[in-house]
Formats: C-alpha cells, sequence, structure tokens
C-alpha cells in the first residue's frame, strides 16, 4: 500500500471515530453556542444592577455594540478555547490508549505515522470549520440583539476573532503529544490546565508578550492595535509551537512500543 493510499484510509476510518464521538459534539457546542452566549451575557451586563458586575463588563466590552461583543469572545475563547481545543485533541490521540485498543489500531496495514497525520488532519480542518461557524454565531446573537449597524467596521472585529481562535487552536497541539507519551487522554487535560496556569503567571511577570501561550490573550484584551500589550513579532511566536509539537507526535507514533 502507498503511502497516500495509507493516509487516505487512516483518513477515512479516523474521521468516522471523530463525527460519532460524543465529546467531539459537546465541544463543538460549547465553542460554537457556549462562547457567543457568553460573550452577549458579558455585553448585556454593563447595563445590568449590580454594580460589581458592571464594573467588570465594562472594563471588558468598553462602549458595547459590536466591538464589546466581539472584545468579550476574544477574551473568553483566548482561555476557554484552549481548554476545549484541548480537550478534544488529547482525546483523539489518547482515547485507544484509554480503551485500551491501542495494540488492535497499531496491527492493521496502515502505518503509525499515517494514522498520527490523519488524526492531526482532521483536528485540523474541525478547528477551522469551530471558528468560523463561532464566528457566524457572534453575528448572528449580534444581528438577533441589535447590538448595533454590520459595517466594515464588524469586518474588521470579525478577522481578530477568527486570528485569535484560530492561534489559540494551534496552541493546543502539545496535547497530542501529551496524549501519546502519557498513554490517555488525562495527561493530555493536565498539560493543557498546566499551560493555561503558565500563561496567567506569565501575564501577572509582566512576561506574557513573550511567551507564546499568553500572547493571544493579551491581544484579545487590547482592544484596537494592541499597543503596549502584545506586538506583531511576539504573536508569530506562537506559529512555531504547533509546528515542533506536530513534528514530535509524529516521531513518538513512528517509534511507539506497545508493550503488555
Amino acid at each position: 500500500m502507498t503511502r497516500s493510499a495509507q493516509l487516505g484510509a487512516a483518513l477515512s476510518v479516523e474521521w468516522v471515530k471523530f463525527r460519532r464521538a460524543r465529546p467531539v459534539w459537546v465541544t463543538t457546542v460549547f465553542l460554537v453556542v457556549g462562547v457567543a452566549a457568553m460573550g452577549l451575557l458579558t455585553l448585556l451586563s454593563r447595563e445590568g444592577s449590580n454594580p460589581v458586575m458592571v464594573a467588570k463588563a465594562q472594563s471588558i466590552v468598553g462602549a458595547g455594540g459590536w466591538e464589546g461583543l466581539f472584545a468579550a469572545a476574544d477574551t473568553i475563547v483566548s482561555v476557554g478555547g484552549l481548554l476545549g481545543f484541548g480537550v478534544v485533541i488529547g482525546w483523539v490521540f489518547g482515547r485507544e490508549f484509554s480503551d485500551g485498543t491501542i495494540v488492535g489500531l497499531c496491527a492493521s496495514p496502515v502505518s503509525r505515522i499515517a494514522i498520527a497525520a490523519a488524526k492531526l488532519s482532521i483536528l485540523l480542518g474541525w478547528a477551522v470549520a469551530t471558528t468560523l461557524a463561532l464566528a457566524a454565531s457572534l453575528l448572528t446573537v449580534g444581528t438577533l440583539f441589535d447590538v448595533g449597524a454590520l459595517d466594515v467596521g464588524v469586518l474588521r472585529l470579525v478577522g481578530k476573532f477568527l486570528g485569535i481562535a484560530v492561534l489559540t487552536a494551534l496552541l493546543a497541539v502539545p496535547c497530542a503529544w501529551a496524549a501519546t507519551l502519557g498513554r490517555g487522554y488525562l495527561p493530555a487535560i493536565g498539560t493543557i490546565i498546566g499551560l493555561v496556569v503558565l500563561a496567567q503567571m506569565a501575564v501577572m511577570s509582566g512576561a506574557g508578550g513573550w511567551f507564546p501561550f499568553s500572547a493571544p490573550g493579551l491581544w484579545a484584551i487590547s482592544g484596537g492595535s494592541g499597543a503596549g500589550l502584545v506586538t506583531g513579532m511576539q504573536l508569530l511566536l506562537v506559529l512555531p509551537v504547533p509546528v515542533v509539537f506536530i513534528a514530535l507526535t509524529l516521531i513518538a507514533w513512528q517509534r511507539l512500543t506497545l508493550t503488555p
């Protein structure tokens, strides 16, 4: 069987498992519906009766409108998205280990590296599709609740949101490596929680802009240009993270040894 044929066979099997998986559907609904709902609630909280909540919401959504709705969504997805994407990636790479079916999977005529590449390809496609669906969900919610007029400025907000969400999804790729080395999805969940904690510590220490796992979050709360919080160069430091961990994951699957 050629390499392309192996990859095609792996994609076919992994896609069936992926689209039937309950954790994938639950997480997708949480990201697409939950983030939009939380963004809207944050926006509406600035007009509430609780002064503490009003002050907190005001610090996020500012003057409100589309700018406020997307500011809230940017902030929520930079943290909640990292957890959501990380859980699904960890589950996809760790479920066979946890279920005890990894031996049967590796006994198939398809190479292990083809299986890992198929998992990564499906996950990256899912992350992009989920991000686009979430942007559409935000536009729908904003239109239904009449938060403002749709104009060119809204497109700029959508572009920034897509950038933050995609970068956040890419930062969850280390979960694939963690699930492979840890032989299950729980090590991946622990890894993503640890990364969120480290990101918060980096922000508190003032070095958040140079720490890839906190840079998208700083961009999210930067408002307009982001000057003084994170630069374009610092955001580019995010890109080597998925490249390195994709390579490490493929190598780990290629060298995978299974012992009783």
